[in-house]
């Protein structure tokens, strides 16, 4: 079920967070009589780098057709104690993305590697993310500029019309760009984006084009009202303790970029923090020409002129 390249990340992730000790005990929870050095069959004096050491069990686990059980029990310890530390398994969130990408995934709920019987671009969690442990994450926090008036104007069911058609618009180029919707609403919502190598400029192009691509929907014949709708995107990023119940998830970063959305950020704007503008490079950078403080902390923003966008 893990194919050859997963395997082979697997035994780099063991050896760069484990020590010598801790993969002979990993082994001997498998196997009664598991050593490195009678396996390598070398003398018990000689030492084993670590590397060396979790190939040779990586390597049994799959002559005994035992590497997705071996698998799924490195999965769990990541967190627990052993040997007297707590285990950190560094790099194990890309290996269980890149997992759930060949349609299956650890299931952290029935503890077991379960087949993705829906669309793996739906997964709240990407595959790889465990209830309760914090990630680095980017959240954006997407609105509709005045949907209490417009509401009032057009009432409720054709308003309702309208949103189902934006979102399905803006959902398609959500996933594109790999991100999740965590939280959503008839007017607004909160999407959240992995904070990998690709992340923040992979977010950041995500929202520029959802305001981009507004003036397209806005021509839609089969929108209800002939009245543009205006959105308005505000963003953060850190760390952020995950919950597969995505409405359990209380965070600093969530609120400030909903804080930043709706008291900060211009109809048609999107607006960044400090924290995410410093990584951004320096080309992304010019496009958030508008510096300001808010909350006590620097943002920065654009607002897209629409007037020229289709001229």
């Amino acid at each position: 079920m893990i194919d050859t390249t997963l395997v082979k990340d697997i035994t780099e992730m063991l050896a760069k967070s484990l020590t010598f000790p801790d993969i002979e005990w990993m082994g001997k929870y498998f196997f009664k009589d598991f050593s490195s050095h009678k396996i390598l069959n070398i003398r018990d004096t000689q030492s084993i780098s670590p590397l060396t050491a979790s190939n040779a069990l990586v390597t049994l686990c799959q002559e005994k057709n035992k590497i997705d059980e071996f698998f799924q029990f490195v999965i769990e310890l990541d967190g627990t104690v052993l040997n007297g530390k707590i285990v950190k398994l560094s790099g194990l969130e890309n290996i269980l993305f890149r997992l759930s990408r060949t349609g299956v995934y650890f299931d952290f709920n029935k503890r077991k590697i379960t087949k993705v019987n829906e669309d793996k671009n739906l997964l709240v969690n990407w595959g790889a993310l465990k209830d309760g442990k914090e990630y680095p994450m980017i959240i954006a926090s997407i609105d509709i500029c005045g949907n209490s008036e417009l509401v009032k104007k057009y009432n409720t069911n054709i308003m309702e019309q309208v949103y189902f058609q934006l979102w399905g618009y803006i959902k398609k180029k959500i996933l594109q760009y790999d991100g999740r919707i965590w939280y959503w609403a008839g007017d607004g919502g909160i999407v959240a984006f992995r904070n990998d190598i690709k992340g923040p400029s992979y977010s950041i192009n995500c929202c520029f084009e959802i305001l981009l691509a507004l003036p397209v929907f806005n021509l839609w014949h089969s929108k209800p009202i002939k009245e543009d709708i205006r959105i308005r995107i505000g963003m953060d990023m850190g760390e952020i303790k995950f919950f597969s119940d995505t409405g359990r998830i209380i965070s600093d970063v969530i609120n400030y970029a909903a804080h930043l959305e709706k008291k900060g950020t211009d109809a048609n704007g999107l607006s960044i923090s400090e924290t995410i503008y410093n990584i951004l490079s320096e080309k992304m950078k010019l496009i958030f020409k508008n510096k300001k403080i808010f909350e006590d902390k620097t943002a920065y923003s654009l607002v897209y002129k629409y007037e020229n966008a289709l001229a």
